[in-house]
């Protein structure tokens, strides 16, 4: 994560090096002193740990080295980033602010001051490469899993320009809910160019970036919405992968202006890193910068050239990192489940709780490319099943008995219950439209036995979409094998 400290160190230590030379010249014995002083100030800070003895150090540099800027502002800096060690976040900003105050002419140590006050952060070169994919479990405090977090970034052109395809998807088990979002943002500035955010529960909204505004247009409203911009604004939906390239370390704090498109509104979040924690998480030990905004939520960003988003904390629950993968978008996704496999197509995904329990039930929810589509994976033993039902078309006739008093406007198609093969098993299928509120829902669902184990297999969407999504639920369905 600190991959650029490097370079930029080795050229602000060649410019004070320069700087040193011609100070000799003109005045050996006070630049000597003052020389002499900063490296004891570095010493004492990074090498003994006393923070406290090198401040003052540092504050004799100012006090003598009146005539060097250069050494000066280095020192005013490293008071900041004392101060900042050791909690004090006022006084550390006191102490930044003062380098850019005090000396304009020492510009590369105003610019690593600007870096740690409120403002528009310069952003580090990206981190994933041509992309990647991050997938985080959700979890509450009690330890239940409750839902799945995909973020996936990759390069994209469209209309001969180069851009960034950040990609979201957010599943919540407990009730429901599912969100998709897609945003293109410019590769060069980082700055969205368009924005696309569904949400089961929320809606559908599209923004549109231009030069001083944002158009913003929600499902269900005849005219859009145009919001003023005057600074540097970012798209919620490209959040994470902008925390991931924030020039991140202890005492790191600055201003970010954010677009919800759903909530159609800016809002200006303050950012700012405490501290580094090491943390574990199901695919591995990472040291983290911990990120917290003014919203309430906190952020783990590993401190590593790869700057992964290891973990986050947000309204009472805790998402951990459990998969890291290359960006690979138009690749089948293999499922392997200890009762069944089977392909998913290109951009689908797949989720099981790590506190399942195989010897029982357990649920896989299958995350479509869109929002639209809910569907899922039942399994269990098939000793269990058969103890009340001894076909598949049994077991589905008794699953859908209750559907007419539990779903409204429920209807079986004409076709009805159909007994069937699926990969050699006994299988039976059946699909039933119904009213989600006032919006017609279809849905196909195919239960089969295996040796083992049984499997309950369910897609659901809008009515009018059913047909679109038709060719991904039979490659699916043709792809499952039940142990």
């Amino acid at each position: 994560m600190l991959r650029t400290n490097s370079f930029h160190a080795a050229r602000v230590w060649t410019i004070l090096s320069t700087c040193t030379v011609l100070l000799l010249l003109a005045q050996p014995a006070t630049s000597a002193n003052i020389s002499e002083l900063l490296e004891k100030g570095i010493y004492t800070e990074e090498t003994v740990g006393d923070l406290d003895q090198a401040i003052q150090l540092y504050e004799k540099v100012i006090d003598e080295g009146k005539d060097s800027q250069n050494a000066a502002a280095q020192a005013q800096f490293r008071i900041g980033r004392c101060y900042a060690k050791q909690g004090k976040t006022e006084k550390a900003a006191a102490a930044f602010q003062a380098v850019v105050d005090n000396y304009p002419q020492a510009t590369d140590w105003v610019a690593r001051a600007k870096s740690k006050l409120p403002g528009d952060p310069e952003l580090l070169p990206v981190p994933w490469g041509d992309g990647d994919e991050l997938h985080l479990e959700v979890k509450l405090a009690t330890g239940k899993s409750v839902g799945y977090q995909i973020f996936r970034i990759g390069k994209l052109e469209k209309e001969d320009r180069a851009l960034w395809e950040c990609s979201t998807w957010q599943t919540v088990t407990i009730n429901g809910q599912f969100g998709k979002s897609r945003v293109l943002v410019d590769q060069e500035t980082f700055a969205p160019i368009e924005s696309q955010w569904m949400h089961t529960v929320l809606g559908k909204a599209e923004a549109t970036y231009h030069k001083g505004q944002v158009v913003i247009q929600l499902t269900g409203k005849d005219e859009p919405t145009t919001l003023k911009l005057k600074d540097t604004v970012y798209d919620n939906e490209q959040a994470a992968e902008l925390f991931r390239r924030l020039p991140l370390e202890v005492g790191f704090k600055a201003k970010v202006m954010i677009i919800s498109s759903l909530g159609v509104a800016k809002v200006p979040i303050t950012v700012d890193v405490s501290k580094i924690e090491t943390i574990e998480v199901p695919v591995g030990k990472f040291e983290c910068f911990r990120l917290n905004l003014d919203l309430g939520q906190t952020f783990w960003i590993s401190n590593d050239e790869h700057r992964y988003l290891v973990r986050f904390e947000a309204g009472g629950v805790t998402a951990n990192l459990t998969k890291i993968r290359p960006y690979k978008p138009n690749q089948n996704i293999t499922l392997k489940h200890t009762r069944f496999s089977a392909t998913l197509p290109p951009n689908w995904y797949a989720y099981t709780p790590s506190d399942s329990d195989p010897e029982k039930k357990t649920q896989t929810t299958l995350i479509a490319p869109e929002a639209s589509v809910r569907s899922r994976v039942n399994a269990e033993p098939v000793e269990l099943v058969k103890k009340e039902h001894a076909t598949p078309r049994e077991w589905l006739e008794r699953s859908l008995s209750d559907n007419p008093q539990l779903l409204k406007g429920y209807a079986l198609s004409d076709q009805g219950i159909e007994s069937t093969t699926v990969a050699g098993r006994d299988a039976a299928v059946a699909v039933y439209e119904f009213l989600n509120g006032d919006k017609p829902r279809k849905a196909r669902r195919i239960l089969l036995f295996g040796d083992t184990s049984a499997v309950d297999l369910r897609f659901t969407t809008a009515t009018e979409e059913f047909e679109k999504w038709q060719p991904a639920f039979d490659k699916i369905i043709a792809s499952l094998k039940v142990e």
